[in-house]
């Protein structure tokens, strides 16, 4: 009931139910839409406020704060945000980000990963292939790939970014589906660029490493940005 009640109050937030600066209605009516108790409400505007997305004042009640003070980096945050904003703005953003730091991650791993891990990013690269034609289980291999490479750079501030990793492929191949994209095309023109990475690694080679993450993201940006023009053209189209 907590996590319900997280959900739903975040949902009327970021949809802008309630704008920044709106007060949130007093705990006796959350109460009474959420079909909760005081205790679950207060939680999970505590919940909230420790997110930066509610400032809990005594005698004011809770006001919602403005997104720039928001824990953009809190994977619930973000889960929200794509959910409930146009999700082609913040991966964009997301994107760039991966621009800055995954090719320097997969330079580190060319020099810092031990065989087992190499031995694990390349088993994650062969379950890519075998999953071709099989989005959710290709999506499925494709973050663990990703994720292995962020964990065996060894750097424990870049591992903890993993999970911005993971919503932002799982967004883009969503992105690919609402815009009636082929997910099989998508997915083997994908597959060269992740075999030169997991070769890249496994040879050790720094340089190699960069130019072939930095080609994978660079890829995703322009398919995900045709994805979501043709999204916005699909919408046009039907109003």
């Amino acid at each position: 009931m907590h996590s319900f009640a997280v959900d739903r109050i975040a949902e009327w937030i970021v949809s802008e139910r309630f704008p920044v600066g709106a007060a949130l209605p007093i705990e006796q009516k959350l109460c009474e839409e959420l079909g909760v108790s005081r205790t679950i409400v207060r939680e999970a505007v505590k919940t909230l406020a420790a997110k930066g997305m509610v400032e809990v004042a005594p005698k004011l009640g809770s006001r919602v704060l403005p997104e720039n003070l928001w824990n953009m980096f809190d994977p619930q945050v973000l889960g929200w945000r794509l959910s409930f904003r146009e999700a082609g703005v913040v991966a964009e953003d997301l994107t760039e980000l991966r621009l800055l730091f995954e090719p320097a991650a997969a330079r580190f791993t060319a020099t810092r990963a031990s065989y087992s891990e190499k031995r694990a990013i390349r088993h994650a690269y062969e379950q890519m292939a075998e999953a071709e034609g099989r989005s959710q289980a290709f999506s499925k291999a494709d973050i663990a790939f990703h994720t292995l490479i962020l964990d065996a750079c060894h750097n424990s501030f870049l591992r903890r970014l993993a999970p911005l990793v993971e919503i932002l492929i799982q967004t883009t191949l969503d992105l690919y589906a609402e815009g009636g994209w082929d997910s099989e095309h998508i997915e083997s023109a994908s597959l060269p660029l992740h075999a030169a990475l997991a070769e890249a690694i496994s040879e050790g080679n720094a340089d190699a490493a960069e130019r072939a993450a930095c080609a994978i993201i660079k890829t995703a940006q322009d398919d995900m940005r045709r994805a979501v023009t043709r999204l916005a053209t699909k919408g046009t189209a039907t109003s």
